[in-house]
């Protein structure tokens, strides 16, 4: 997968008044949950278009790979569409990324945001169209987390209250700088051997999951060191890791198996950055220079064009 360059591109600020597109390029959205978050996006001064494919099934996607993909692409050629929110994860996108490489074309920056199985469409426009994403709250986590969402719409709005979060705890110390990637544990897992691959190289790689068993997660941190994925990295930041918990009878805890991996590390490795599955409150610009001092992550550089 080749970037335009090098050069990153930024989406420019959000701004009261602009228009919100919403997709579902991976699992069927819940129509009442899409009409509430349309309504709170509204009231917050936005304007709001839904894709056509949003509220259509087939089988458990929100619609045919076409009309999804049709979905994307049009809001991404639509210059009053300024940011591209997704209804849900699930299953699904990275079904469309071989349609992507033949269609979509990013000649005009916008903010897409996304996290669980949008991973794949935040590395694939990351690393392949070197366009900053954003990890962060979608609209079917509306009316359970709206902190999230006020956050998630000042960070967008070019507020700069964001740009340092906290991790719970530290599993290795040290200070790391570099560009941010990663996203969802398991669709990180999934592109590995494929045309979409993550690159982690000179990374600080985020990582995060949800209800996974201990063992389902030592088996995809095994499968990301076999194939190199954590060799080249200068830091490694892992999620809540919400619902990830052993049976009762088992006594291997899932934080045991992440410092199990990363006991011999030479980079600093952290626990509980609050992003995606879980509380969830915290935006992570993908694509971007951060760093990560102790149990701090600071972002370097603004991930929108102001």
């Amino acid at each position: 997968m080749n970037g335009l360059g090098g050069c990153v591109r930024k989406p420019p600020v959000l701004k009261k008044g602009e228009t919100i597109g919403i997709v579902a390029p991976a699992a069927a959205a819940d129509a009442l949950a899409v009409e509430s978050a349309v309504r709170v996006l509204q009231q917050a001064g936005y304007r709001v278009c839904v894709g056509e494919s949003v509220f259509r099934r087939s089988g458990y996607l929100a619609g045919k790979d076409r009309e999804r993909l049709d979905d994307l692409l049009r809001m991404f050629g639509d210059a009053d569409v300024r940011a591209i929110f997704c209804a849900r994860g699930g299953y699904g996108s990275g079904r469309l990324l071989p349609m992507l490489v033949d269609e979509l074309e990013v000649s005009d920056p916008k903010i897409f945001v996304g996290y669980s199985d949008l991973t794949f469409l935040l590395t694939y426009l990351a690393q392949a169209c070197d366009l900053v994403t954003f990890h962060g709250p979608m609209i079917s986590d509306f009316q359970a987390h709206p902190d999230s969402v006020g956050q998630l719409l000042a960070l967008l709005g070019g507020d700069r209250a964001g740009w340092n979060l906290t991790a719970l705890s530290i599993l290795q110390p040290g200070t790391a700088e570099g560009v941010l990637t990663g996203g969802c544990l398991s669709a990180v897992v999934a592109t590995l051997g494929t045309d979409y691959e993550v690159d982690c190289s000179g990374k600080v790689l985020f990582l995060e999951d949800v209800n996974e068993k201990p063992f389902r997660i030592d088996r995809m941190l095994t499968q990301m060191r076999q194939a190199g994925k954590l060799e080249d990295v200068v830091g490694v930041m892992f999620g809540e890791m919400a619902g990830c918990s052993a049976d009762p009878n088992e006594s291997v805890k899932v934080l045991d198996v992440i410092k199990s991996h990363f006991a011999s590390s030479d980079y600093p490795v952290v626990f509980g950055i609050p992003s995606g599955h879980g509380g969830g409150t915290s935006t992570l610009p993908m694509g971007a220079r951060v760093r990560l001092a102790g149990q701090r992550l600071t972002f370097l550089e603004s991930p929108l064009s102001e």
